[in-house]
């Protein structure tokens, strides 16, 4: 039996199809010491965050092989 290469869109996962990945990021909350409570609580959330580099798939769990 012969094996077919499958081809997926350049924008798509590489290994298996998949067109959603996951992103790594590093999100900064900041949080304030509530007296009352006695515990930091949350100050507004923030969308202050940096891209690690890492990205992979949604699907399959292999480093992101797409555009």
């Amino acid at each position: 039996m012969d094996e077919k290469n499958i081809k997926f869109p350049k924008h798509a996962c590489q290994f298996c199809g998949c067109e959603r990945k996951l992103v790594e990021t590093l999100i900064d909350d900041e949080f304030f010491w509530d007296d009352v409570d006695k515990m930091y609580q949350p100050n507004k959330f923030m969308d202050n965050f940096e891209h690690t580099g890492n990205d992979r798939c949604a699907e399959c769990d292999e480093k992101w092989s797409g555009l």
